[in-house]
């Protein structure tokens, strides 16, 4: 097999998805109900819980930015990037076990040679919504010029501030711009545009501001979520938000959402005992842990349920030749850990009823849960999002 990134990956032969023929596991929602008024058949907002439902698919680890918070951590210097074969049989492994919605990832993507065709793969072995994160710098923008906004249900953009002054702090000099021009080209061209924001205490003050660059420049969404202290954030442990400062900060966000055309979302991450009833009702479940509704494969095979696990080696399973292998380590793995939240609470009872069991990953992560040092604050799982406004 060649490695050109002109020629076309190996697509296997794989028949048309039909939902029928795969298993249709229930348990709520996962995402915010789309407008039922004016129904898009693009919107990707509401997506019923089920096994491995969501695929997180990071076909390279490498990145032209160090950004401080990044997560990946040390992948990003051994900038492991997946072969043609690979992204295949991953895609076609996880569309067989339920997958159907699938975010491609990196590092950059674009950087990866074969993103393009990846992206089109996707489509043909069978996934309804196909997403992609980007940093949006200039090999980003080369690379969206061969694709359309038929080939994504959308596309995210990282900016992590909401003026070259916050966001180059964090990404380097001269990224913002781009990261606006690439931004608006895509929205003008008429793909599902939505920006992505980490915040952290040296941004805070300004990422408000994202609310109206999205408005000016026709984004549809901007999401925020809480800077954690894993990957490169370790050694950065004094731009992280406490629990109460960032449950402020969501209620600030609620106060000025409303008053923005494009959508506004968030992770909770932290929430006050009195606010869970709230995400209950909005569909939240607990941890991750108990409805298995995403997997994140990373070019070593490796494949994690949580991404607060990233940098640990309690991963769920491993990729071997197509082949999806548990991880039984006895030292520890997401598998033994995630039944933790079904039979008794993750961090020792106190709080159960109102956080649904408590996040397990911060116990070993952080070495205690985040509700112990605040009475009044329970962990919400952070890779689940409500709306800052009524939808």
């Amino acid at each position: 097999m060649t490695t050109s990134s002109t020629t076309p990956l190996p697509f296997p032969a794989v028949r048309p998805f039909r939902p029928e023929t795969y298993g249709q596991d229930t348990y709520g929602h996962a995402r915010m109900p789309r407008n039922t008024t004016q129904p898009d058949p693009h919107r990707v907002d509401k997506v019923d819980y089920g096994r491995f439902r969501n695929l997180y698919l990071y076909i390279t680890e490498a990145c032209q930015l160090r950004c401080d918070h990044c997560y990946m951590g040390e992948r990003l210097e051994r900038a492991l990037k997946m072969t043609p074969q690979q992204i295949v049989d991953t895609l076609t492994t996880w569309r067989q076990l339920g997958s159907d919605k699938l975010t491609i990832l990196g590092g950059e993507p674009t950087l990866h040679p074969w993103y393009v065709d990846a992206i089109k793969a996707a489509r043909a072995i069978g996934y309804q919504h196909v997403i992609t994160t980007t940093n949006a710098q200039k090999i980003a923008q080369k690379k969206f010029v061969k694709l359309t906004p038929d080939d994504f249900a959308y596309v995210q953009v990282s900016m992590d501030g909401g003026s070259d002054r916050t966001h180059d702090a964090v990404r380097g000099a001269g990224t913002f711009d781009q990261a606006m021009e690439t931004s608006a080209e895509l929205c003008a061209r008429g793909f599902d545009t939505r920006i992505i924001c980490t915040v952290n205490k040296a941004n805070e003050g300004d990422v408000l501001r994202l609310l109206d660059i999205a408005d000016d420049i026709g984004a549809s969404l901007v999401k925020f979520h809480v800077f954690s202290t894993i990957g490169t954030g370790h050694g950065n442990a004094d731009m992280a938000m406490t629990p109460p400062e960032w449950v402020d900060f969501c209620e600030r966000l609620e106060q000025v959402a409303p008053e923005h055309k494009s959508r506004v979302w968030f992770q909770p991450t932290y929430a006050r005992v009195d606010q869970m009833s709230r995400y209950a009702d909005e569909g939240y479940q607990g941890c991750i842990g108990r409805t298995l509704d995403r997997i994140s494969v990373f070019p070593d095979g490796r494949a994690y349920i949580c991404s607060y696990l990233f940098d640990t080696d309690m991963y769920f399973a491993k990729m071997q030749d197509g082949q999806v292998l548990i991880n039984r380590d006895t030292s520890g793995n997401e598998f033994d850990l995630f039944t933790l939240p079904l039979t008794n609470s993750a961090c020792g009872g106190c709080k159960a009823a109102a956080c649904m069991g408590g996040c397990p990953a911060e116990e070993v992560v952080m070495g205690e849960s985040s509700c112990s040092a605040y009475p009044d604050i329970v962990p919400v799982c952070r890779l689940w999002k409500s709306s800052a406004k009524p939808e």
